[in-house]
């Protein structure tokens, strides 16, 4: 008897430290987002998320394709942040119903150049892409656009103030962050009101169990937190839209 009330408490002391165990969570750096384990936009509100919701998590940062492949290998309990078009059809994960971002693309141009605006007026254009970014499906099957791709967006707005591109398609940010860091802000054009594409941004989970149990806590956080006051002052209005891409 004193045998096997000792294994039924070695047993109910495993599922006890089971349940206490960390939750990995995979993210990648973004300038203002994603900056270490515990700074960025993105980071304070999932470390804020894992607190309401009693979560002990430990955020990993790496690059973004190490960050989604160990993910998808199972290295990670959770992807952040997370957009439909990291994953193949046969790899189906479970998300948060809610959404933290509006990952928005626009066309941008040289001031003194046509403005366009939409995926339709540069057609037969040269449009720079950038390697590596993750453009939805209908922008990248644009066969009537010469897209041409560069190691980074500074390279394609140097290209685009050289002449040697006529437009050059990525979200505001990181946009606006390229033409400061190549000195050429005040030669950029862009119409922040009419995106090419948009895409929610959210936290992917496993397609089981635990991932599902995971991601209705998340939500229920999220729910919690934007119901505060103080959410917006909080979280950077702006920066981080609760409800992701308005419909």
């Amino acid at each position: 008897m004193r045998a096997k009330n000792r294994f039924l408490g070695i047993f109910l002391m495993g599922i006890a430290q089971a349940s206490l165990a960390q939750i990995s969570v995979a993210g990648f750096p973004i300038p203002g987002h994603i900056e270490s384990p515990t700074k960025g936009h993105f980071v304070e509100l999932t470390l804020a998320i894992a607190k309401e919701a009693k979560l002990d998590i430990d955020i990993q940062i790496s690059p973004p394709p190490r960050a989604i492949e160990g993910f998808m290998q199972g290295k990670s309990t959770v992807l952040f942040p997370a957009l439909d078009v990291f994953f193949p059809p046969d790899h189906p994960v479970v998300r948060t119903k809610g959404s933290f971002n509006c990952k928005e693309d626009f066309v941008f141009t040289k001031k003194g150049k046509p403005a366009w605006r939409t995926l339709d007026e540069i057609k037969g254009k040269r449009v720079g892409l950038t390697q590596g970014y993750p453009y939805v499906k209908e922008v990248l099957e644009r066969k009537d656009i010469g897209f041409e791709m560069a190691l980074s967006d500074e390279a394609n707005v140097e290209k685009l103030m050289k002449g040697r591109l006529d437009a050059f398609v990525v979200e505001k940010a990181s946009g606006t962050r390229a033409f400061q860091n190549v000195n050429a802000f005040a030669d950029m054009q862009v119409d922040y009101k009419r995106p090419v594409s948009r895409q929610d941004v959210y936290w992917a989970f496993h397609d089981n169990e635990e991932g599902r149990a995971l991601a209705q806590k998340f939500d229920k956080a999220l729910f919690k937190l934007y119901q505060r006051p103080d959410f917006f002052q909080r979280f950077k209005v702006g920066v981080i839209e609760p409800m992701g891409c308005k419909k």
